[in-house]
C-alpha cells in the first residue's frame, strides 16, 4: 500500500480531515466481567453503571522532526502552518525524515480550504488542483508615471504587466500533477456527494480582498481557486521526486474580503469528507499510482501554460 501524506495548514484543517479518515464514532458495548475476547467482538452486555468503550479508527501521534503529525496506516496528517515557506518546510522536513527511514512517501497532497473563483468553483465545492500556480511571484514591469514633487505621493502607474519566473527565465511558476493522480482523485471524491471541480489553483503570499484583483488573477490564469499553499509543498516534493496532488475545499469566493459571507464550517466538514473518501479509496489510488509508477516529480508546465491563461476543469 503506498504510502500518502497530507499537508494541511492550520491545526483546524488537519482535525477536519483526521475526524474524516477517523469515521464516526459507534458505542461498542462490552463487560467488566467477560473475556477480552469477548470485549474485543463487542458480544458482552454492558453492566450497570459501566462507560462504553468505543470503537473507532484511531491516529498515532507521530514525531516529524520538530513536527508532531498524525498517523492512520498508510496516510500521515501534518499541519506544517500557513503559506508558502512554512508549508514547504514541513514539507521538505517529512519528506527527508521518511526517506531516512527507509519508507518514502509515494503521493503528497496539500489539503486546505481555499476561496473560489466565480464561475469556477462555489462555496462548498470540492476543487482538484491540475495546475499550480506561483501567481504573484515574478516581476512588475511597464510605463510608470514620473515620481511627483517631494513630499508629494507617487503617481499611479499608467501600465503594467506582470513577469512569470518562465519570462524571467528562473525556474517555473506553474506544476502540474499528473493527469492520472487527478483523474483518480476525482473519482474518489465523487463519493462524497460534493461538487467536484478540476482546474488551476492558484499560489499567493496575499489573499485577494479586492474585485478588482480577483478579475485581474481571473484574467491572467483562468483559475478555479485561490490559496497560499499548493505551489510550495509542490517545489518541495520535487526535490525527492514525490507526485503531488492539491485538494481544496471552498469557503469563500475571491475578491471583496466579506467574512460575513464565508462558511469555513462548511469547508473544514467539505475536507472531512474528501479525506473519508480519501481512505475509503486508498487501494484505488495505490493502484494508479503504481501503474504510472511512484517516482517522478511534477512536472513543469509548458510554456504556453505559464505564459498564457492556463485552461481546464469544469465549473
Amino acid at each position: 500500500m503506498s504510502r500518502i501524506l497530507l499537508v494541511t495548514a492550520m491545526t483546524a484543517e488537519a482535525d477536519a480531515v483526521c475526524a474524516g479518515m477517523m469515521g464516526p464514532w459507534r458505542p461498542r458495548p462490552v463487560t467488566s466481567t467477560g473475556s477480552a475476547a469477548a470485549a474485543a467482538a463487542g458480544t458482552g452486555t454492558l453492566s450497570r453503571g459501566s462507560p462504553p468503550s468505543w470503537d473507532r479508527q484511531l491516529l498515532t501521534a507521530v514525531r516529524i522532526g520538530p513536527y508532531l503529525g498524525r498517523r492512520s496506516g498508510a496516510v500521515t496528517v501534518l499541519a506544517a502552518g500557513a503559506a508558502g515557506p512554512a508549508a514547504a518546510a514541513g514539507t521538505a522536513t517529512a519528506l527527508a525524515t521518511a526517506q531516512a527511514a527507509g519508507e518514502p512517501f509515494d503521493l503528497v497532497v496539500s489539503f486546505g480550504i481555499a476561496g473560489g473563483f466565480a464561475g469556477r468553483a462555489d462555496i462548498g465545492d470540492l476543487v482538484i488542483a491540475d495546475a499550480l500556480i506561483a501567481a504573484d511571484l515574478g516581476a512588475e514591469s511597464g510605463v510608470d508615471a514620473p515620481p511627483g514633487e517631494p513630499g508629494q505621493p507617487p503617481a499611479p502607474t499608467a501600465s503594467s504587466d506582470f513577469l512569470t519566473l518562465e519570462q524571467l527565465g528562473l525556474g517555473a511558476s506553474t506544476l502540474s500533477p499528473r493527469e492520472e493522480t487527478v483523474q483518480t482523485l476525482t473519482g474518489i471524491l465523487a463519493g462524497t456527494g460534493r461538487p467536484v471541480r478540476t482546474g488551476p489553483v492558484l499560489t499567493v503570499s496575499t489573499i485577494t480582498g479586492t474585485e478588482r484583483r480577483a478579475a485581474a488573477l481571473a484574467l491572467r490564469f483562468g483559475p478555479a481557486a485561490e490559496a497560499m499553499e499548493g505551489y510550495a509543498v509542490a517545489v518541495a516534493t520535487a526535490v525527492y521526486g514525490t507526485p503531488f496532488a492539491e485538494i481544496r475545499a471552498i469557503s469563500n469566493a475571491v475578491g471583496r474580503r466579506d467574512r460575513a459571507s464565508w462558511d469555513v464550517p462548511g469547508a473544514l466538514a467539505g475536507l472531512s469528507a474528501a479525506a473519508a473518501a480519501l481512505t475509503a479509496g486508498i487501494d484505488t489510488l495505490t493502484a494508479a499510482l503504481r501503474a504510472t509508477g511512484s517516482g517522478g516529480p511534477a512536472r513543469p508546465a509548458g510554456p504556453a501554460e505559464a505564459r498564457g491563461p492556463a485552461t481546464g476543469g469544469t465549473s
